[in-house]
């Protein structure tokens, strides 16, 4: 996998991480009027083998970051929430139609109330139009989604923010901020760290938010050598040994597991597509089947075979014999 493939897909499972890790958190900074209404006494389920199903054909061009959640409300109901971040996105005539893809597939397959939401992690000068309209003489439909832009957020306002969202939003910021600013990316990295450290976190919190800013704000071997000395100095002077080599050999180890999960997700979805393009909608029982795989070299196999057979029931044979 290509280096910049590689970065890629682990930026997003960092992404992916902070949902899961900082839920509750990330919708109160993001929706606050849909987390008062949540009833959090119940637990969330994170829908990923459904979100997989529904990634086929018209919604290709879609980043990777996409968490499908169920949560229930104070007064009983059953309601689900779509969140896409687009990573870095660049600008995009389609993105409010991929988002309205995103929402009939949903809702035309499960039949649940879904509440959609964007996050922008790239520049400032692209901002989607929240809505999608299609009508012709009075007919049609018209769509809204819920959206941030992250670099929107004032820096000040953040600063002040006790939420752990709000360090994910200025470590993206500064990511966004400092693309090509190589030698500034150490002072904003050791400042976002130290920010860490005098907050009420928990250790795991420390360590999950830690894996995130260490992952967008990627230094050069010696200033990470020189950042590691910084983080065990100050450790020490505060007895707090969250942060030391073997968690860090930990979070490295993390990285490289994160990276196997994108390629194996990358390589599920890849044969669902092929099918879905070549021979239309694909039963759910067949996509369950791929999305169970976890062996590269059989799903290799079942890639190869979804472009050469001649129907879908051909494929289903050659997946039961695999």
């Amino acid at each position: 996998m290509p280096r910049s493939v590689r970065y890629r897909t682990y930026f997003d499972e960092a992404w992916k991480k902070v949902v899961e890790r900082f839920f509750p958190q990330f919708l109160l900074f993001f929706a606050p009027k849909l987390y008062e209404d949540v009833d959090f006494s119940q637990s969330f389920t994170f829908l990923d083998k459904e979100m997989q199903q529904l990634s086929k054909k018209g919604l290709k061009q879609s980043k990777l970051v996409d968490k499908l959640v169920k949560i229930y409300l104070k007064d009983g109901s059953e309601q689900w929430l779509l969140v896409h971040i687009e990573v870095q996105g660049d600008e995009d005539e389609n993105f409010s139609l991929r988002m309205f893809r995103y929402f009939y597939r949903i809702f035309d397959r499960y039949g649940k109330p879904i509440v959609s939401m964007a996050i922008v992690t790239g520049p400032a000068n692209w901002k989607p139009s929240r809505e999608y309209k299609l009508k012709f003489y009075n007919s049609g439909v018209e769509f809204q989604y819920l959206m941030s832009t992250l670099m929107d957020y004032e820096r000040d306002k953040l600063l002040a923010d006790d939420n752990p969202i709000a360090i994910v939003v200025l470590a993206a910021q500064d990511s966004e901020r400092l693309r090509r600013r190589y030698r500034a990316r150490y002072d904003v990295k050791w400042h976002l760290i130290r920010m860490l450290y005098k907050r009420n976190y928990t250790r795991l919190e420390i360590l999950d938010l830690f894996d995130f800013i260490d992952w967008v704000l990627q230094l050069s071997d010696k200033d990470e050598e020189r950042l590691c000395e910084e983080i065990n100095k100050l450790e020490e002077a505060k007895q707090m040994p969250y942060i030391t080599s073997i968690e860090r050999i930990g979070i490295q180890k993390g990285l490289q597991q994160g990276l196997q999960r994108g390629a194996l997700g990358e390589s599920q979805q890849l044969i669902i597509e092929t099918l879905d393009e070549r021979f239309g909608a694909v039963p759910s029982f067949i996509s369950d089947a791929i999305l169970q795989i976890e062996d590269h070299n059989q799903l290799r196999t079942l890639h190869r075979s979804a472009i050469r057979i001649t129907s879908i029931e051909e494929f289903q044979q050659k997946l039961n014999n695999n």
